[in-house]
């Protein structure tokens, strides 16, 4: 959909150091495995022969290539009718599972259709399935890094903004030096390492004390599985909040409009959207999710007086269908700048990245004369 020339699934490399290692050498050139057949239980269907491939040409400079690879594919799915090459499936969660019996390898996959299943797949994990990661049940050892927490958090759970605040201090605005968009990233990626840190920390005493009734186990469980739950949409607008701050942006949170309803920021405040002497021209929203999906139109209601509603996502990619739907439905995507390249091309000039919608929003906040006034 790209238009890029890399066909299959991209898996990163310990996903390959677990199932196929006798391909992660660079003793060879492109070095391939077979895994003999895929089996998609929902469309009751196959695909034999799917080739496992380490492109490595990185280390053989005298093939004379201008691309440079040192990366993990599996290919050869049998083209668009594969659900995991279905351009309406973008952004889709997709579970793989392999196993090998003596030299023979055979994989079930499945790709999750609705948001239904998606809310499945998350359950059965215990925690959102956030695009572009991935996600991996292994024996595989993985790098630690050290990182020293308040001792207060391995007697209580810190908050969410306790967490945050940690993560602020790592990523300070004042000593970043690229975008604000690699930044969010960034501080992202590193909050889900210290809460990952923090949750074994603290889960894994209570887990080795064992629990006197199943009910308690099961308590324990939900409670575990609801705060990652909740981690990742509440992480995605401290991360927002934190930047519009930074860049001096006019704005509330959580603001009531019509039906109560509560976009997650509201540009330049309550008090403007409410009073209808202040131009609506003037009036902007930004919703905050991890996928889009269907859960885009959740925005369309949020805030009446507000044509186009920005909507956020961290979702690589989005087939061109929904993105027609969210435009004429008037919703503004907004993406990291690092994941344009994953939409369709004709799209991409339609897209906002984090810097250009905040550059945006203040150069109209700058050149509003009369904006203090409207700001509580």
């Amino acid at each position: 959909m790209t238009g890029g020339h890399q066909s299959g699934l991209y898996f990163p490399r310990v996903f390959f150091q677990a199932v196929l290692p006798e391909i992660c050498t660079t003793k060879t050139y492109n070095p391939d495995a077979w895994i003999e057949e895929c089996y998609f239980p929902a469309q009751d269907d196959s695909v034999k022969k799917l080739r496992a491939i380490y492109y490595n040409s990185k280390y053989f400079p005298e093939k004379g290539l201008k691309k440079k690879y040192d990366e993990f594919r599996l290919t050869r799915w049998g083209g668009s009718f594969s659900p995991v090459q279905d351009i309406e499936n973008t952004g889709s969660i997709c579970i793989f599972a392999v196993g090998r019996d003596d030299d023979k390898i055979k994989s079930v996959a499945w790709v999750a259709s609705s948001v239904e299943e998606e809310d499945l797949i998350e359950n059965w994990l215990g925690c959102e399935v956030e695009p572009g990661r991935f996600m991996m049940r292994s024996y595989v050892p993985q790098p630690e890094t050290e990182l020293i927490f308040p001792e207060k958090w391995f007697n209580r759970f810190p908050t969410g903004k306790e967490i945050f605040s940690f993560v602020l201090r790592a990523f300070p605005r004042n000593k970043w030096t690229g975008s604000i968009d690699a930044l969010l990233l960034k501080r992202r990626e590193f909050e889900f390492e210290v809460f990952m840190k923090i949750e074994n920390a603290n889960v894994l005493p209570r887990i080795g004390n064992g629990f006197k009734t199943v009910e308690e186990f099961i308590k324990y469980a939900h409670s575990v599985s609801n705060r990652r739950k909740s981690r990742t949409g509440a992480s995605l607008e401290l991360n927002l909040e934190a930047i519009f701050i930074d860049e001096k942006l006019a704005f509330e949170t959580q603001v009531i409009t019509e039906n109560r309803k509560k976009p997650d920021f509201l540009f330049p405040s309550g008090k403007a959207y409410h009073n209808h002497e202040f131009p609506s021209t003037k009036l902007h929203m930004m919703a905050a999710k991890t996928c889009c999906k269907d859960r885009w139109r959740q925005v369309l209601n949020e805030a009446n007086r507000i044509t186009p509603k920005h909507l956020f996502i961290l979702q690589q990619g989005v087939s061109g269908n929904q993105l027609q739907e969210m435009k004429d439905n008037n919703i503004a995507l907004v993406v990291p700048a690092s994941q344009i390249g994953s939409f369709p091309k004709e799209w991409r000039n339609s897209l906002l990245t984090l810097d250009s919608f905040v550059k945006r929003i203040r150069t109209e906040q700058l050149n509003f004369q009369r904006l203090d006034q409207w700001i509580n």
